[in-house]
């Protein structure tokens, strides 16, 4: 198909691109990509159904295989047929506002994404650009369900909007969703490209508007609605691993049904060691002009150890089906294996997953599954 020839094309010229002036070659990446997307998510390849092995039931969800992509990969609540025909063991839309969002631009340049393809790893300043919680929620009712592969939607506070009134229309999205009859819900809490968002927790107490969105989630849907849909918060990778015992014991306490370590990274001193020297011109520039999250490889350590640790902290006198989600550097079957030894449930990806794409195309679960 297509998309799997221009992935091939794009593995191939990507490393060459990186000779270019870092604002050129982010520019052309970010106004080439949308159009590759495009492409790739119109497209429905042959079926594949991963072995039965792989299979499991959470929540009373049946889940065919325990990896999906992550919120960021389809804003709009495209190529679910896409990802069922490939064998993703779930989809995930999102992340969607209560308002409509353009999203970022800057330096004339519109949606800001860099490839870091000597380094297996990315940056992104998108913004959330999506059609708002009402719009991708009726997008989403409208689908035919493959079996085993169940439709999640990530859902945020609007950026633009404060107190209850953000409060109000997050909820109210919340219930757009139930209504789409979608069978998960995701918080997403670790936004970095958003005024107004949070993205590292690094102190020693939790934030006190986290704490308020959370309380006022349980109180006005987790404990309210029938169809007790699994809610399922996502936090950064930048968390303060000294945090996490107490980011469970509230998420368990309000009714929660999981948490997810992690999102990107902003920590860009970091991680500046860990990119190819033949990377590093557009990874100063990027961080440098657009900040945004980082994401790939380097961040496989983290994500293990934040969820493994989620897992250890579960309290086995908790009411409620609970299980932890892995976001961050996954990219093959070795790091399933390692996260299903620690107790991990489920796991998500994005760069990992496009990088495996360009290499197998629409095979990419089937490889991964071999």
């Amino acid at each position: 198909m297509l998309s799997e020839t221009l992935a091939r094309l794009d593995s191939a010229v990507r490393p060459l691109m990186m000779h270019l002036p870092a604002r050129t070659a982010i520019s052309i990446y970010s106004s080439m990509r949308p159009r590759f997307l495009h492409r790739f998510t119109s497209e429905v390849p042959p079926t594949y159904t991963p072995p039965l092995t792989q299979a499991q039931t959470l929540w009373g969800i049946n889940f065919r295989a325990p990896i999906f992509n992550a919120a960021g990969m389809f804003k709009n609540g495209e190529a679910y047929y896409t990802v069922a025909s490939q064998g993703a063991g779930a989809y995930l839309a999102g992340t969607t506002t209560a308002l409509a969002r353009m999203g970022n631009e800057k330096k004339g340049i519109k949606h800001p994404f860099a490839p870091y393809p000597h380094s297996g790893a990315a940056s992104n300043w998108l913004g959330l650009p999506n059609r708002s919680h009402a719009t991708v929620a009726t997008i989403l009712s409208r689908l035919t369900k493959t079996d085993g592969c169940p439709i999640g939607a990530s859902v945020s506070s609007d950026p633009t909007q404060s107190g209850i009134e953000a409060l109000q229309g997050l909820v109210e999205g919340m219930n757009y969703y139930l209504q789409a009859n979608v069978d998960f819900i995701e918080l997403n809490e670790s936004c970095p490209n958003v005024p107004a968002h949070g993205h590292e927790i690094r102190t020693d107490e939790l934030d006190a508007g986290l704490l308020e969105r959370l309380e006022y989630i349980s109180t006005k849907f987790i404990k309210t609605q029938q169809k007790n849909i699994p809610v399922i918060v996502k936090f950064s990778n930048d968390t303060d691993s000294g945090l996490v015992h107490a980011i469970v014991d509230v998420l368990t306490t309000l009714g929660f049904s999981g948490v997810n370590f992690g999102n990107t990274s902003t920590q860009y001193a970091r991680y500046r060691n860990a990119i190819n020297q033949s990377d590093v011109a557009a990874f100063d520039y990027f961080t440098k002009t657009f900040g945004g999250g980082l994401s790939g490889a380097f961040l496989k350590a983290s994500s293990l150890e934040l969820a493994a640790k989620a897992v250890q902290c579960i309290p086995t006198s908790t009411a409620q089906e609970f299980h932890v989600v892995r976001t961050g550097g996954v990219e093959t079957a070795e790091d399933i294996t390692a996260s299903r030894t620690a107790g991990i449930a489920l796991c998500q990806w994005y760069t990992g997953y496009f990088e495996q794409f360009a290499r197998n195309g629409h095979g990419v679960y089937k490889h991964l599954f071999a």
